[in-house]
């Protein structure tokens, strides 16, 4: 069959009834045969699949129609990107199977033997059973047995044996269990509303320069450029720079937390943040779409999409377990009876109740309402995860690598000396090295140029300065300045200029540097002077390593491009025993690689940018002070939205403890699972019994996988 042609459409369809993995096998077997239907990517706690398809959507939304699952598509706007409520469908099946049953139980004792007392029980089977009923024959047309086909042959085989009233009670049980199973996961998916609630909606741009017009427009609409005006108590509407004024924020819905920021004129503003006490005008920088706190939920989305490796092992193994005891159902309606252990009628209900213990329900919820609940858990304390599979995979480190600059220190440095070479003056070198640095991001050029400032030496960067101004991968940068090439970097670039020896050497001090930086200054001809720098230790990082430790991390590693001094120092401060240095981004592979082939799981902390390499390598690679860095929450598996290195133990225990939720829920599942089968084999074991047995397994397993969402994790 010819499939439509043209670029692939994602559409977002919402499916209120796709409520369990029962629902998304059927639904994916049906979209799977549509024509033009490429992928589909499934968001089961958000009743959404995503459909990359060629083509109109109408047939789609047909082939759902045609399985009893209408669907609609979803505005991608921002705004609109609230998970939407539940339909009230398996409530109002509960209440007129219940309802029945209820009339039936009534006239059983007022009437007890009347002719037609059966008929309500038979009106309560077929209330809530044929719903049930016509989805088991999907599921069995489908290839698929489900919790609903099983179901189905359950009680239908129950009324063909007489036992309308169990069946009836059957029923409504199974109806109660959809109804609480359903309001229990739509707590579930409030939790991860929450995050979707500070969507700005509106903003104030102003027209016409100072004075000018005030517009309101819907956040969307905001452009790079466009001046806003930002009052107290409201929203900030998308990223943005302050021009005027000063205040401050709650963060806390990017970094978890509450503690209010001060911000001034220059300083960075975020989507979805709440202005304090005082009025602002600020500067739009990046489009909503494209704000932090849009790229946030695009992670937490694609993060609740994908599955942790114990969530797909727990799907693979309740995809066996159901023909398994779906087989083990048909040996006990059939052998005893041949072997004379007695009546076949008998056995034939024993069966039955091995039937409903076959639904997986409570097996496959045992990890995905763990995951869900861990993975917003960790966004609301300001921790992101790529996936679950990361979340899992913290968990189980047991060596971490961490970056220096902008990672264990706060990569702000401060010039603390400036030394002079012989017919040099201090303010020359500051002033050439502050001319150089003019093209450069790095810290140390950003101390450099505040510094000249400061002391009033520096040199606007002219056009060719920024034509000539050239980087040299871990020594420094080279720029023309006054008609001469200047250079500013480490030992090593100018060692291979030619300045080795004795005058190196004594502008070093001998080799030594007392600062822990230093940035040499010179030409081809001359060595000008050093400037020497040192870098604020974040003041949780003994803490933070302390925690690491504690938790059984075993091998800590300091891996930097910094000189030997300035390293040493560092790691001393923070705990850290085991320090590289002098290491360009090609060694920091090298040494993460060696890592993971000697001590296993590794995980690498920088800064998201400048380690690319490494974290991409590294078994988990986390970015800290993530917010406003879309390069770095792209990079790293996991972005700490602020730069407190206590998160890392954090999201250790919480990968530990979503495990160990997991392990829990599966040993309870399985264990009473294998209860009821023995007892059901005996014949201890009714039809209402066991559906209370799974509806109770299955809400056990989801209410302890909320547990997660409640429990904040230490070392904050």
């Amino acid at each position: 069959m010819m499939r439509p042609s043209g670029d692939p459409t994602l559409t977002r369809i919402f499916v209120p009834a796709m409520d369990c993995p029962d629902e998304e096998r059927e639904i994916r077997a049906a979209l799977s045969r549509v024509p033009g239907v490429e992928s589909l990517t499934f968001r089961l706690f958000s009743r959404q699949v995503e459909v990359s398809h060629r083509g109109e959507v109408e047939p789609i939304l047909d082939a759902l129609r045609r399985i009893g699952m209408e669907g609609r598509p979803l505005d991608e706007a921002l705004r609109g990107a609230e998970i939407p409520s539940s339909d009230r469908a398996p409530r109002n099946i509960f209440l007129r199977s219940g309802a029945a049953l209820l009339l039936g139980a009534a006239a059983q004792i007022l009437f007890p033997a009347g002719p037609l007392v059966r008929l309500p029980f038979l009106a309560s089977i077929l209330l809530g059973g044929v719903p049930v009923a016509v989805r088991g024959v999907r599921e069995a047309r489908n290839r698929s047995l489900g919790m609903n086909a099983l179901m189905t042959i359950s009680i239908g085989g129950a009324a063909l044996l007489g036992e309308w009233v169990e069946a009836a009670v059957v029923v409504t049980l199974f109806a109660l269990a959809n109804m609480l199973e359903a309001r229990s996961l739509d707590r579930a998916r409030r939790a991860t509303v929450e995050l979707f609630a500070s969507s700005p909606e509106r903003a104030v741009i102003r027209v016409g320069g100072p004075g000018g017009e005030e517009r309101i427009v819907l956040a969307e609409e905001v452009r790079p450029g466009d001046t806003l005006v930002v009052r107290p108590g409201e929203r900030i509407p998308v990223d943005a720079v302050i021009r005027r004024g000063a205040s401050d924020l709650n963060e806390s819905v990017l970094t978890g937390e509450s503690v209010p920021v001060e911000k001034k004129e220059g300083d960075a503003l975020f989507a979805g943040t709440v202005n304090g006490r005082s009025p602002l005008i600020a500067e739009a920088t990046r489009a909503l779409s494209e704000s932090t706190y849009a790229l946030i939920l695009r992670r937490v989305e694609e993060a609740q999409a994908q599955k942790a490796p114990v969530q797909t092992f727990m799907e693979r193994f309740a995809a066996a377990y159901t023909p398994a005891v779906l087989c083990a159902a048909v040996l006990v309606a059939a052998v005893p009876p041949l072997l004379g252990l007695g009546p076949a009628l008998d056995w034939a209900y024993r069966a039955l109740v091995v039937l409903v213990i076959a639904c997986p329900c409570a097996i496959v919820l045992a990890a995905p309402v763990v995951t869900l609940s861990a993975l917003t858990r960790a966004t609301r304390e300001g921790i992101l995860f790529k996936g679950a599979r990361h979340l899992e995979a913290l968990g189980k480190i047991r060596t971490v690598a961490f970056d220096k600059t902008g990672t264990l220190t706060r990569g702000r440095l401060t010039v603390t000396r400036v030394r002079a070479a012989a017919g040099w003056t201090e303010e020359e070198v500051l002033r050439l090295a502050g001319a150089v640095e003019a093209g450069s991001a790095h810290p140390a050029a950003d101390a450099i140029r505040r510094e000249a400032a400061r002391r009033g030496v520096a040199t606007a960067a002219r056009g060719t300065l920024a034509r000539t101004f050239a980087s040299v991968e871990g020594q420094g940068v080279a720029a023309e300045v006054e008609g001469r090439k200047v250079f500013v970097g480490n030992r090593r670039m100018f060692e291979g200029l030619g300045h080795g020896g004795a005058a190196l050497d004594r502008i070093l001090e001998n080799g030594s540097a007392v600062a822990p930086s230093v940035a040499i200054v010179g030409t081809r001809d001359a060595l000008a002077g050093t400037v020497e720098m040192e870098d604020e230790l974040r003041p949780e990082a003994p803490e933070a390593v302390r925690a690491l430790r504690e938790l059984g991390v075993s091998h800590l590693v300091l891996l930097t491009g910094d000189h030997a001094e300035a390293a040493r120092k560092a790691g001393k401060a923070a705990g850290i025993e085991f320090v590289e240095h002098g290491l360009l981004p090609d060694d920091k592979l090298a040494r993460i690689r060696d890592l993971v082939a000697a001590h296993g799981a590794t995980a690498m902390v920088g800064d998201g940018v400048n380690d690319a390499p490494a974290l991409a390598l590294a078994t988990v690679g986390v970015a800290i002070a993530a917010a406003g860095s879309p390069a770095a929450m792209e990079t790293a598996d996991v972005a700490l939205m602020t730069g407190d290195l206590r998160r890392i133990p954090s999201a250790v225990v919480l990968g530990r403890r979503m495990v160990s939720v997991v392990r829990q829920n599966v040993a309870a599942s399985l264990a009473i699972k294998a209860l009821f089968l023995a007892m059901a084999v005996a014949g201890y074991a009714t039809l209402w019994m066991a559906v209370l047995a799974d509806m109770g397994t299955t809400l056990l397993v989801i209410f302890n996988g909320l547990r997660l969402l409640r429990s904040r994790t230490p070392y904050h």
